[in-house]
Protein backbone atom coordinates (compact mmCIF):
# COMPACT_ATOMS: atom_id res chain seq x y z
CA UNK A 1 0.00 0.00 0.00
CA UNK A 2 1.14 3.54 -0.72
CA UNK A 3 1.17 5.40 2.61
CA UNK A 4 1.82 9.05 3.50
CA UNK A 5 2.88 9.89 7.04
CA UNK A 6 2.58 13.46 8.32
CA UNK A 7 4.50 14.18 11.52
CA UNK A 8 4.52 17.28 13.74
CA UNK A 9 7.25 19.76 12.81
CA UNK A 10 7.97 20.17 16.51
CA UNK A 11 6.71 17.07 18.36
CA UNK A 12 5.85 17.19 22.03
CA UNK A 13 7.67 15.15 24.64
CA UNK A 14 4.89 12.56 25.01
CA UNK A 15 4.18 9.57 22.77
CA UNK A 16 2.43 10.55 19.55
CA UNK A 17 -1.20 9.70 18.99
CA UNK A 18 -2.12 8.88 15.40
CA UNK A 19 -5.07 9.51 13.11
CA UNK A 20 -5.54 7.18 10.14
CA UNK A 21 -7.66 8.50 7.24
CA UNK A 22 -9.50 5.82 5.23
CA UNK A 23 -10.73 6.80 1.75
CA UNK A 24 -13.96 5.69 0.14
CA UNK A 25 -15.09 3.42 -2.71
CA UNK A 26 -13.63 5.43 -5.62
CA UNK A 27 -11.24 7.41 -3.47
CA UNK A 28 -7.48 7.60 -3.00
CA UNK A 29 -5.02 9.35 -0.74
CA UNK A 30 -4.35 12.21 -3.18
CA UNK A 31 -7.99 13.05 -3.89
CA UNK A 32 -9.39 16.50 -3.13
CA UNK A 33 -9.02 17.48 0.51
CA UNK A 34 -7.15 14.34 1.63
CA UNK A 35 -3.53 15.40 0.92
CA UNK A 36 -4.19 18.71 2.70
CA UNK A 37 -5.77 17.42 5.93
CA UNK A 38 -2.38 17.57 7.62
CA UNK A 39 -2.58 21.37 7.45
CA UNK A 40 -5.12 21.23 10.29
CA UNK A 41 -5.14 17.74 11.77
CA UNK A 42 -1.43 17.39 12.58
CA UNK A 43 -0.54 18.92 15.96
CA UNK A 44 2.43 18.61 18.27
CA UNK A 45 0.84 15.47 19.74
CA UNK A 46 -0.96 14.02 16.70
CA UNK A 47 0.40 12.43 13.51
CA UNK A 48 -1.70 11.74 10.40
CA UNK A 49 -1.56 8.70 8.13
CA UNK A 50 -3.27 8.60 4.72
CA UNK A 51 -3.01 5.67 2.33
CA UNK A 52 -4.28 3.90 -0.76
CA UNK A 53 -6.02 0.60 -0.17
CA UNK A 54 -4.05 -2.23 -1.73
CA UNK A 55 -6.80 -2.83 -4.31
CA UNK A 56 -8.22 0.67 -4.82
CA UNK A 57 -7.14 0.77 -8.48
CA UNK A 58 -4.47 3.44 -8.09
CA UNK A 59 -0.90 2.38 -8.75
CA UNK A 60 1.16 5.38 -9.83
CA UNK A 61 -1.63 7.70 -11.00
CA UNK A 62 -5.41 8.20 -11.00
CA UNK A 63 -7.07 4.76 -11.48
CA UNK A 64 -4.42 3.10 -13.64
CA UNK A 65 -4.93 -0.43 -12.23
CA UNK A 66 -8.58 -1.30 -12.72
CA UNK A 67 -7.96 -5.06 -12.63
CA UNK A 68 -6.88 -4.62 -9.02
CA UNK A 69 -9.96 -2.48 -8.31
CA UNK A 70 -12.11 -5.33 -9.64
CA UNK A 71 -11.10 -7.51 -6.65
CA UNK A 72 -11.40 -4.87 -3.91
CA UNK A 73 -13.60 -6.74 -1.42
CA UNK A 74 -14.72 -5.67 2.05
CA UNK A 75 -12.51 -8.34 3.56
CA UNK A 76 -9.47 -7.07 1.65
CA UNK A 77 -9.99 -3.52 2.92
CA UNK A 78 -10.34 -4.75 6.51
CA UNK A 79 -7.06 -6.66 6.11
CA UNK A 80 -5.46 -3.46 4.85
CA UNK A 81 -6.58 -1.63 8.01
CA UNK A 82 -5.29 -4.45 10.21
CA UNK A 83 -1.89 -4.33 8.50
CA UNK A 84 -1.68 -0.57 9.10
CA UNK A 85 -2.60 -1.03 12.75
CA UNK A 86 0.10 -3.69 13.16
CA UNK A 87 2.67 -1.38 11.56
CA UNK A 88 1.73 1.45 13.95
CA UNK A 89 1.97 -0.66 17.11
CA UNK A 90 5.21 -2.37 16.03
CA UNK A 91 7.48 -0.47 13.59
CA UNK A 92 5.77 2.89 14.11
CA UNK A 93 6.08 2.62 17.86
CA UNK A 94 9.83 2.17 17.56
CA UNK A 95 10.52 4.55 14.66
CA UNK A 96 8.24 7.47 15.54
CA UNK A 97 7.34 7.01 19.22
CA UNK A 98 3.69 6.28 18.38
CA UNK A 99 1.42 5.48 21.28
CA UNK A 100 -0.05 2.03 20.46
CA UNK A 101 -3.00 2.76 22.73
CA UNK A 102 -3.95 6.03 21.03
CA UNK A 103 -4.82 5.21 17.41
CA UNK A 104 -7.81 7.06 15.94
CA UNK A 105 -9.54 6.16 12.68
CA UNK A 106 -11.38 8.50 10.29
CA UNK A 107 -13.26 7.11 7.29
CA UNK A 108 -15.13 8.80 4.44
CA UNK A 109 -18.10 7.13 2.73
CA UNK A 110 -17.26 3.40 2.35
CA UNK A 111 -14.19 4.13 4.46
CA UNK A 112 -16.54 5.18 7.27
CA UNK A 113 -18.33 1.85 7.09
CA UNK A 114 -14.95 0.11 7.20
CA UNK A 115 -13.91 2.11 10.27
CA UNK A 116 -17.05 1.06 12.16
CA UNK A 117 -16.51 -2.61 11.28
CA UNK A 118 -12.81 -2.41 12.13
CA UNK A 119 -13.54 -0.78 15.47
CA UNK A 120 -15.92 -3.58 16.37
CA UNK A 121 -13.60 -6.37 15.14
CA UNK A 122 -10.29 -4.93 16.42
CA UNK A 123 -11.08 -2.65 19.40
CA UNK A 124 -7.54 -3.14 20.74
CA UNK A 125 -6.28 -0.95 17.87
CA UNK A 126 -8.83 1.84 18.25
CA UNK A 127 -9.02 4.77 20.66
CA UNK A 128 -11.76 6.71 18.83
CA UNK A 129 -13.60 6.42 15.52
CA UNK A 130 -14.88 9.16 13.20
CA UNK A 131 -17.01 8.84 10.06
CA UNK A 132 -17.54 11.44 7.36
CA UNK A 133 -20.55 10.80 5.09
CA UNK A 134 -20.42 7.09 5.92
CA UNK A 135 -22.53 4.37 4.34
CA UNK A 136 -24.69 2.38 6.75
CA UNK A 137 -24.71 -0.78 4.61
CA UNK A 138 -22.41 -2.21 1.96
CA UNK A 139 -25.49 -3.00 -0.13
CA UNK A 140 -25.48 0.74 -0.88
CA UNK A 141 -22.52 0.11 -3.20
CA UNK A 142 -24.28 -2.74 -4.98
CA UNK A 143 -27.68 -1.18 -5.62
CA UNK A 144 -28.84 -1.20 -9.21
CA UNK A 145 -26.59 -4.08 -10.20
CA UNK A 146 -28.16 -7.12 -11.85
CA UNK A 147 -26.83 -9.88 -9.61
CA UNK A 148 -27.82 -12.72 -11.97
CA UNK A 149 -26.13 -11.10 -14.95
CA UNK A 150 -23.12 -10.32 -12.76
CA UNK A 151 -22.85 -13.98 -11.76
CA UNK A 152 -23.27 -15.15 -15.34
CA UNK A 153 -20.67 -12.80 -16.83
CA UNK A 154 -18.35 -12.75 -13.83
CA UNK A 155 -17.81 -9.00 -14.03
CA UNK A 156 -19.89 -5.82 -14.19
CA UNK A 157 -18.86 -2.24 -14.87
CA UNK A 158 -19.76 0.98 -13.07
CA UNK A 159 -18.96 4.44 -14.37
CA UNK A 160 -16.68 6.84 -12.56
CA UNK A 161 -18.60 10.09 -13.03
CA UNK A 162 -15.42 12.16 -12.65
CA UNK A 163 -13.03 10.27 -14.97
CA UNK A 164 -15.73 8.61 -17.14
CA UNK A 165 -13.89 5.29 -16.79
CA UNK A 166 -15.85 2.05 -16.79
CA UNK A 167 -14.65 0.47 -13.54
CA UNK A 168 -14.89 -3.33 -13.27
CA UNK A 169 -16.20 -5.32 -10.31
CA UNK A 170 -15.62 -9.06 -10.25
CA UNK A 171 -18.43 -11.28 -8.93
CA UNK A 172 -16.03 -12.48 -6.23
CA UNK A 173 -16.69 -9.19 -4.41
CA UNK A 174 -20.40 -9.97 -4.10
CA UNK A 175 -19.78 -13.61 -3.15
CA UNK A 176 -17.38 -12.53 -0.40
CA UNK A 177 -19.93 -10.05 0.92
CA UNK A 178 -22.81 -12.56 0.95
CA UNK A 179 -20.66 -15.17 2.72
CA UNK A 180 -19.90 -12.61 5.45
CA UNK A 181 -23.13 -10.60 5.39
CA UNK A 182 -23.75 -10.81 9.13
CA UNK A 183 -20.12 -10.01 10.00
CA UNK A 184 -20.17 -7.03 7.60
CA UNK A 185 -23.39 -5.50 8.94
CA UNK A 186 -22.41 -1.90 9.73
CA UNK A 187 -25.39 -1.07 11.95
CA UNK A 188 -24.97 -4.26 13.99
CA UNK A 189 -21.30 -3.34 14.46
CA UNK A 190 -22.24 0.21 15.49
CA UNK A 191 -24.62 -1.21 18.07
CA UNK A 192 -21.78 -3.23 19.62
CA UNK A 193 -19.07 -0.54 19.60
CA UNK A 194 -17.21 0.00 22.87
CA UNK A 195 -15.27 3.05 21.58
CA UNK A 196 -16.36 6.69 21.13
CA UNK A 197 -17.82 7.44 17.69
CA UNK A 198 -18.28 10.80 15.95
CA UNK A 199 -20.70 10.73 12.99
CA UNK A 200 -20.32 13.65 10.55
CA UNK A 201 -22.69 13.97 7.60
CA UNK A 202 -24.01 16.63 5.23
CA UNK A 203 -27.75 17.17 5.25
CA UNK A 204 -27.79 17.59 1.44
CA UNK A 205 -25.74 14.48 0.64
CA UNK A 206 -27.34 12.91 -2.44
CA UNK A 207 -24.82 10.05 -2.73
CA UNK A 208 -25.29 8.71 0.81
CA UNK A 209 -28.42 10.20 2.31
CA UNK A 210 -28.33 11.86 5.72
CA UNK A 211 -30.63 9.08 6.95
CA UNK A 212 -27.56 6.79 6.93
CA UNK A 213 -25.93 9.01 9.57
CA UNK A 214 -29.10 8.94 11.66
CA UNK A 215 -29.18 5.15 11.42
CA UNK A 216 -25.58 4.86 12.61
CA UNK A 217 -26.14 7.41 15.37
CA UNK A 218 -29.26 5.63 16.60
CA UNK A 219 -27.51 2.25 16.52
CA UNK A 220 -24.58 3.43 18.65
CA UNK A 221 -25.77 4.60 22.07
CA UNK A 222 -22.62 6.60 22.86
CA UNK A 223 -22.10 8.26 19.46
CA UNK A 224 -22.14 11.98 18.65
CA UNK A 225 -23.88 13.27 15.50
CA UNK A 226 -22.53 16.40 13.81
CA UNK A 227 -24.71 17.80 11.02
CA UNK A 228 -23.14 19.79 8.21
CA UNK A 229 -26.12 21.88 7.12
CA UNK A 230 -26.41 21.85 3.33
CA UNK A 231 -23.27 19.74 3.00
CA UNK A 232 -22.95 17.32 0.09
CA UNK A 233 -21.04 14.02 -0.06
CA UNK A 234 -17.63 15.70 -0.27
CA UNK A 235 -18.62 18.73 1.83
CA UNK A 236 -18.26 21.17 -1.05
CA UNK A 237 -14.80 19.98 -2.11
CA UNK A 238 -13.95 18.93 -5.68
CA UNK A 239 -10.74 17.38 -7.05
CA UNK A 240 -8.15 18.76 -7.11
CA UNK A 241 -7.64 21.67 -4.70
CA UNK A 242 -4.47 23.58 -3.87
CA UNK A 243 -4.95 23.50 -0.10
CA UNK A 244 -7.40 24.07 2.72
CA UNK A 245 -7.64 27.71 1.71
CA UNK A 246 -9.95 26.41 -1.04
CA UNK A 247 -12.52 24.80 1.29
CA UNK A 248 -15.60 26.47 2.74
CA UNK A 249 -16.30 27.58 6.30
CA UNK A 250 -18.42 24.51 7.04
CA UNK A 251 -15.48 22.26 6.18
CA UNK A 252 -13.25 24.19 8.58
CA UNK A 253 -15.87 23.78 11.33
CA UNK A 254 -16.05 20.07 10.55
CA UNK A 255 -12.28 19.78 10.88
CA UNK A 256 -12.39 21.69 14.15
CA UNK A 257 -15.05 19.38 15.59
CA UNK A 258 -13.11 16.32 14.42
CA UNK A 259 -9.90 17.47 16.11
CA UNK A 260 -11.75 18.48 19.28
CA UNK A 261 -13.35 15.03 19.43
CA UNK A 262 -9.94 13.34 19.13
CA UNK A 263 -8.25 15.54 21.72
CA UNK A 264 -11.06 15.62 24.31
CA UNK A 265 -9.86 13.37 27.13
CA UNK A 266 -13.36 13.25 28.64
CA UNK A 267 -14.87 11.52 25.60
Amino acid sequence: MAVDLFLPEIPGTEKLSTLVYCHGFKGFKDWGFVPHLNQFLVTENLALITFNHSHNGVNTRDFDDLDSFADNSVGQELRDLESLALWIVNEGKELYNFDPENINWLGHSRGGGNVILFTKLFPEYVKKAITWAAIDSFTHLLKGLDKEQWKKEGRVYIENSRTKQQMPLNYFIYEEYIQNEKKYNILDAANLLTKPLLVVHGTADSSVLFAAAENIYNACAHSILYKVEGGDHTFGVAHPIQGLQDVNKDFWLMLDNTLEFIEDEEI
